[in-house]
């Protein structure tokens, strides 16, 4: 038999002796309360002593001992403290009196000891809840509040997640947080808990909200009316940020779906007009009667058709990987693409210059590199205003890199959007863009092993953005 540990054995022993104790103190305690009573100063209370030492064996070691203790007191009160008080007939009485009166203030010190310990146990458990709480709280990014419409007061729960990037106990979050949604959410949110607030009926609402640090995050809040307090509401905020972007992307990417089949079906259709036209110019160029003007224009249309056809050949098949990468010359596709749009611009009162424009030579196809220029300068060339209106373009090179920088003093691209404009689909100009120039554009870059970056602040005196273009040189 395998021995028993010395801390198992001072466990099982604990129990007998504090009972033991317990029996010796309600022996001990009424006789030296009995004896301490015969003295002067506890003379006008002879059982105050007794009863209090009843109380304290009982709370203990149990309502054994206390009812020993109680028996003890009745047979020292009537022999030790009041012998010749009481006549001899009554002296069994008067034990039996002060033996119930033991026993009665025994019952209600264990009645206490049984009420302590219950409450012990409901603060214990009521604990765990709370920790509880608090860790689903922290994990899901959320907290718990109650409401009392009445008095516009707000009681957020114990350990709820900083969700707002502000304390709780902050006196701007008194009341309904109504004001920390930003301004267009303000109304449909207030306009949806007061409803709930007079027809007595859960809500369930979605709001953004700005942070102190400027981070804009999703949230919602649901709340319900309490079945057992009257005017009062409880509910949870949760942040939904996560999920909301989840939701764009999934959306985003059927659009991008749905574009993508789109854009195959019309590239695949418009190959047979395009081979028309061009060999109807070709029949035209033929024609000896022509002037040297009409030949030249002529020769521009068959040379933006041949581009056109390039590009729907390209978006059949945008996915598939390329064994070859270029050359392109950087020099010629950008005075190219200065010559198209500089009309464009001149209309408006703008200009644009070309700063220095080595001939670098980058790995990267001619018609994408084309077509990365093309929608950086005509994005610059819609943001210029006025007579004033200047896009400057500027080409370096590194032993890796070429760099091509767009910069135009236009209307400038807001903190708030800087993150999302090479999202698809997301544009500033809803009259006029699709929102798929700068995430074409991004896309061809990457491919070619490029990066592309937008700027706002530290640019020369006038301007306002810039987009700098990275393309690997050529071997």
């Amino acid at each position: 038999m395998k021995p028993q540990p010395a801390t198992g054995k001072l466990a099982s022993l604990a129990g007998p002796v504090t009972l033991a104790l317990g029996y010796l103190a309600a022996v001990v305690l009424p006789v030296l309360g009995a004896v301490l009573s015969l003295h002067r100063p506890f003379q006008s209370t002879p059982l105050a002593l007794s009863f209090a030492s009843i109380a304290i064996v009982t709370l203990l070691s149990g309502p054994g001992p206390g009812i020993l203790a109680s028996i003890i007191t009745g047979l020292c009160y009537t022999y030790v403290m009041a012998p010749h008080v009481v006549p001899p007939p009554r002296e069994i009485v008067h034990t039996a009196i002060i033996v119930l009166l033991g026993i009665v203030v025994t019952y209600f010190c264990e009645r206490q000891t049984v009420i302590s310990g219950r409450l012990a146990d409901a603060l214990d458990t009521l604990q765990l809840k709370t920790d509880a709480l608090i860790e689903a709280q922290q994990a899901s990014g959320s907290v718990v509040w109650t409401y009392n419409p009445e008095k516009r007061q707000i009681q957020w729960a114990e350990g709820g997640a900083p969700i707002f990037g502000r304390p709780f106990d902050d006196p701007s979050m008194t009341d309904l947080p109504i004001h920390l949604a930003i301004e267009e959410d303000r109304p449909a949110l207030d306009e949806a808990f007061q409803n709930a607030f007079a027809n007595g009926t859960p809500v369930q609402i979605q709001f953004r909200s700005r942070l102190p640090a400027g981070e804009v995050r999703w949230f919602e809040s649901r709340g319900t009316p309490s079945r057992r307090q009257k005017n009062l509401w409880r509910g949870v905020t949760i942040d939904i940020t996560e999920r909301k972007s989840a939701e764009l992307a999934l959306v985003r990417s059927e659009k991008l779906a749905a574009i993508g089949r789109l854009s195959a079906t019309i590239a695949h259709e418009m190959n047979n007009p395009l081979e028309a036209v061009t060999n109807l110019l070709f029949l035209s160029s033929t024609d000896s009667t022509l002037s040297a003007e009409t030949r030249t224009y002529l020769a521009s249309a068959d040379q933006e058709l041949r581009r056109l056809a390039s590009i729907a050949r390209h978006t059949l098949s945008f996915a598939r990987p390329r064994s070859s990468g270029g050359p392109a010359h950087t020099a010629t596709l950008l005075e190219a693409v200065v010559e198209m749009f500089q009309p464009r611009c001149a209309s408006q009162g703008g200009e644009i210059h070309l700063e220095h424009n080595p001939n670098l030579t980058v790995a990267a196809p001619a018609d994408e590199v084309r077509q990365m220029l093309t929608n950086l300068v005509s994005n610059a060339c819609d943001a210029i205003e006025g007579p004033a209106g200047r896009i400057a373009i500027d080409v370096s090179a590194d032993e890796e890199f070429a760099t091509i920088e767009v910069r135009d003093n236009g209307v400038g691209i807001s903190h708030e959007n800087l993150n999302h404009i090479f999202e698809p689909f997301f544009t500033t100009k809803p009259d006029v863009g699709t929102g798929i120039g700068l995430w074409v554009t991004r896309e061809l870059v990457e491919k070619s092993g490029g990066e592309i970056e937008v700027r706002t602040e530290a640019l020369p005196p006038g301007f306002r953005t810039a987009f700098r273009l990275q393309l690997p040189l050529a071997d």
